[in-house]
């Protein structure tokens, strides 16, 4: 594999296989899939590499594992790739990322703390292709009207991610 390969690691979680796309040297993380996200890979192509025991990658796959024990995690931004978006989507992901674990906000919440309170369908639309799910938690970001909104997983994954950390 040369340096500028996408891989591929699989994170095993209550939900399913967790796919992590990532460039190695140096590692940048690229995007997290869901287990019923298909657009990209099957499980048939997801591939066990072999790392060694302090390889970034494994420290992502801990932070998921540390969510699905019922423990809040913060985004390693260090290593993730967020060089597609624009100022305006970055704010949008890192005000998500800010919702503590177990609450909720509105797509209009995202706006307003953004400086931008009429661009909810803007917050809707950037959300719509946040590539870390789970990191930056846009299964916490409901409509309005208490609607859940869209949600790359389903909304019946995002009903269970919801229902997940109100009992934790």
């Amino acid at each position: 594999m040369n340096d500028a390969s996408l891989c591929c690691f699989g994170v095993e979680t209550p939900i399913g296989l967790m796919s992590l796309f990532y460039m190695d040297h140096p590692f940048r993380l690229m995007e997290i899939l869901l287990p019923s996200e298909k657009k990209k890979v099957s499980v048939a192509l997801y591939s066990k590499q072999t790392h060694g025991s302090h390889h970034p990658v494994l420290k992502v796959g801990a932070l998921l594992t540390q969510y699905f024990k019922g423990r809040p995690v913060d985004p390693p931004w260090e290593v993730m790739s967020m060089d597609a978006f624009t100022d305006l989507q970055k704010a949008v992901l890192y005000q998500t990322a800010a919702i503590p674990f177990g609450s909720l906000a509105t797509y209009r919440d995202i706006a307003v703390g953004v400086g931008h309170p009429r661009a909810y369908r803007f917050v809707g639309t950037t959300l719509a292709h946040n590539p870390y799910p789970i990191l930056i938690p846009c299964h916490r970001v409901i409509r309005s009207d208490k609607g859940m909104g869209g949600f790359g997983g389903g909304i019946g994954l995002k009903k269970r991610l919801i229902d997940f950390e109100s009992r934790h």
